[in-house]
């Protein structure tokens, strides 16, 4: 019965969003599959066979307010180029536990394609595993790719403002506490935090040494124990929606389903003048 138990509390609502490594190595050169690296430097050097290499950058437009989305049809031709169609099943990694590869499976999300998961440990695991790499870059065949937009996985920074002290809602902030205090602004203006924020940094939900997901019970502990349940709508946000991502990521994985990035985050927040500060915690 014990047994039973652990293997509930430690399971999660979503396991389809978090392949591990030997998944990715006996289904890689599936035909319905697509690899998908989002490390910023190494993928010539080697990188997981058959995977294509993503900036993390090209996923978010800084140019492009309210949302800072790519444009639709700009994130469809991303996305043939990639050999991706609407069908193809999506797993990304990257070397430093989800932060840019949870960006791109929330972006897919957005535009409609569900069908996506974080590779657990990402290239952190794969060599301390030692296994293959290559430094041959495939060349796919181009796709069709069709977005659908669904609006509830975005919030803009009149979202957030309207969610500030609203019972129903919990923003959260992905960010360091030095970022918080308003002693690492980025090159940001002005520091601090969105009034009414919980903060639940990124890496804590991670296992320090491998970089995986913590098991589900852990997860929900962190979240429920600063205040943020089930029942809420949780807008997430740290500087530019990387490492928010990575929270909203966690979320969707033990079942809490409305969920909503602030892509502006806090390089649009901190360089806005006629946005609330809270400025200690």
């Amino acid at each position: 019965m014990l047994f039973i138990l652990t293997l509930l509390l430690g399971s999660y609502t979503h396991p389809e969003q978090l392949v591990e490594t030997d998944w990715v190595a006996a289904h890689g050169a599936d035909p319905s599959v697509r690899i998908v690296d989002m490390r910023r430097s190494g993928y010539a050097d080697g990188h997981v066979p058959g995977a294509m290499s993503l900036a993390p950058e090209a996923i978010r437009d800084a140019s492009n307010p309210p949302t800072f989305l790519p444009a639709p049809s700009q994130f469809e031709e991303m996305m043939a180029r990639l050999g991706i169609s609407n069908a193809t099943r999506v797993v990304v990694y990257d070397e430093r536990g989800g932060i840019y590869a949870a960006r791109l499976w929330w972006i897919l999300n957005y535009f409609g394609h569900a069908n996506v998961a974080l590779m657990n440990g990402g290239w952190i695991k794969w060599t301390a595993e030692q296994r293959p790499a290559t430094t041959a870059a495939p060349a796919p065949v181009r796709a069709q790719f069709a977005v659908h937009p669904q609006p509830r996985w975005i919030a803009t920074a009149a979202d957030v403002v309207a969610a500030i002290d609203k019972p129903s809602t919990r923003i959260v902030d992905a960010r360091t506490q030095a970022e918080i205090d308003g002693k690492d602004l980025r090159n940001i203006r002005r520091g601090g935090f969105v009034p009414s924020s919980v903060p639940v940094y990124w890496e804590d939900l991670l296992d320090p040494q491998r970089k995986t997901f913590k098991p589900s019970d852990e997860l929900r502990k962190i979240y429920e124990d600063r205040g943020v349940l089930p029942s809420h709508e949780v807008i997430a946000y740290c500087q530019v929606g990387m490492r928010a991502s990575v929270d909203l990521f966690a979320l969707d994985l033990i079942g809490y389903d409305k969920l909503r990035n602030y892509l502006g985050s806090w390089e649009e927040w901190g360089n806005r003048d006629d946005l609330p500060i809270a400025t200690k915690k």
